[in-house]
């Protein structure tokens, strides 16, 4: 009897969380359709702890079998510039390629893997595209990995641009050679109108609601090189969620050759809770839950970096929420972010107030008592808001999530955006959806415009609207999620990956 070879599925992206976590989700689908396959994630130190925990959720019936052939390595310490390349991946891969153990960092630990069949990676880490081309000759099938919509890519990675960074720069560029470059690679922000197939219209100042520093985004730069020079794209989205826009993309990718496996959602569901650890938070919603009903609770957290540097208008968010006796669960995960005295003081001594700095944001999501998600938009926290049918009420920042915001809102109708938060040079101007209307009903955005439209959104979750918002989440999400199912787009979308790339 032949024993079958063991194929090999490697994966690598820059060292940003939310790159790395909808990957894992994916991994589990593959290795459950191939128990003869493996797959190696080679990442940094950091994210190898909170891998994990995301590998941590799995039911206890496939957990082992999944962790044995899902190998995490830590080939590199903590990073401190995301925008320098990882120098270390080439001499890893190359080793791997020769045969050669590598070894995980964070463990000792040697794996000695069978040849790589396929390589999925960030189109970011452009360093680890062209490592993997030198070393195999061009012989390896690389696949990009977009851990965003199918609308991102075509607002932002399909414009035509002239390259500023030569392939040395992206392979073994250090910081003292790239950060002197980076005004260079600032975009112009002016008042066209930004849309795409699919995509709801915006100003393009609009991409910028918050008072942030805009520097070059040397990602951008990196990303146009590769985004349509490889072997296809694997994506976290589908036509449920994207439709138009991911139809668009198939389209541009056909002309070239290569196709486009819409793979979303990818979340993996968050186990009940345990008492260790999150036994305050279990008790404040089981609380909420017995005195205010199912769906009292408003969750907030606007994501793990972003904290504004003027958070008046945060405060007054929270402050009329808690005014309207609606209970209000808080986490802060942000290493920026500064409570004052006063705020400390709110929450404590309200009983039904709960602050954190970090939440077991999946678990606090599927609580009965969870009934909205004021969220900065983020395309992580989206599909996890779908997958526990939990209607966001948007504070975007920046990056993918005005457009993700959009999306929800203009074409499912499925949330609602909290305008007057904006802040900033560009954030303050006129919104495109208002370019029509009577100058006495633009938006001011000040405090006490935040505190008025808090209140006019607290009553519409109470009423109508708030509930076709909710139906409308339930049915896009119930596509969105049945994606999964046999036959479905995502479960097609895996099997012609695996055929073509993993089962030759």
């Amino acid at each position: 009897m032949t024993i079958p070879t063991q194929k090999h599925v490697l994966f690598h992206c820059i060292a940003a969380w939310g790159h790395f976590k909808p990957f894992f989700p994916l991994a589990v689908q593959i290795l459950r359709s191939r128990p003869n396959t493996v797959i190696s994630v080679l990442c940094c130190t950091d994210i190898y702890s909170k891998s994990l925990g995301e590998l941590n959720k799995l039911p206890s019936g496939d957990r082992e079998d999944i962790k044995a052939r899902l190998h995490l390595i830590d080939i590199s310490g903590v990073i401190i510039n995301l925008l320098v390349p990882i120098l270390e991946f080439e001499p890893v891969f190359k080793a791997m390629y020769e045969g050669e153990p590598i070894k995980c960092l964070a463990t000792g630990k040697e794996y000695k893997l069978p040849l790589p069949t396929v390589a999925i990676i960030d189109p970011f880490a452009g360093y680890a595209i062209e490592a993997i081309r030198e070393t195999t000759e061009n012989k390896l099938p690389i696949l990009i990995w977009a851990s965003f919509t199918a609308g991102e890519a075509l607002i932002e990675l399909f414009e035509p641009h002239v390259p500023k960074l030569d392939v040395r720069l992206i392979r073994y560029g250090t910081e003292e050679e790239l950060m002197p470059m980076m005004p260079q690679f600032v975009k112009e922000v002016t008042n066209k109108v930004v849309s795409a197939p699919g995509v709801p219209a915006l100003y393009e100042y609009e991409l910028y609601p918050q008072e942030i520093p805009i520097i070059g985004n040397i990602f951008l730069e990196i990303a146009h090189r590769y985004i349509t020079t490889c072997s296809g794209i694997v994506i976290a989205s589908s036509s449920a969620y994207d439709g138009e826009a991911l139809h668009a993309l198939e389209k541009w990718y056909g002309t070239m050759g290569q196709v486009v496996y819409p793979v979303g959602p990818l979340s993996l569901p968050e186990p009940p809770f345990k008492k260790e650890g999150k036994q305050e938070a279990l008790k404040f919603l089981d609380k909420m839950q017995n005195r205010c009903g199912e769906k009292s609770v408003i969750y907030m957290s606007l994501g793990t970096f972003f904290w504004p540097s003027n958070p008046e208008k945060v405060w007054a968010v929270m402050d009329e929420i808690l005014a309207s006796g609606t209970p209000l669960f808080w986490a802060h995960p942000s290493p920026l972010c500064q409570i004052p005295e006063d705020i400390q003081k709110m929450f404590q001594d309200s009983e039904i107030a709960f602050e954190t700095q970090w939440a077991p944001q999946e678990a606090i999501l599927s609580h009965p008592a969870t009934g909205w998600f004021v969220s900065h938009g983020g395309w992580n926290s989206t599909q996890e808001a779908m997958l526990y049918r939990v209607p966001q009420i948007f504070y975007p920042q920046g990056a993918d999530q005005p457009q993700n915001v959009a999306n929800v809102q203009f074409i499912h109708k499925a949330g609602f955006e909290l305008i007057e938060v904006r802040t900033g040079e560009y954030g303050t101007r006129v919104p495109y959806r208002f370019k029509d209307a009577d100058p006495k009903d633009l938006p001011t955005f000040t405090v006490e415009a935040v505190r008025r439209e808090v209140r006019d959104v607290l009553k519409k979750l109470k009423g109508e609207e708030g509930l076709m918002v909710r139906k409308n989440l339930e049915k896009v999400s119930k596509e969105f999620y049945n994606g999964w199912n046999e036959g479905g787009e995502a479960r097609e979308s895996l099997n012609a990956f695996l055929k073509k790339f993993v089962d030759f």
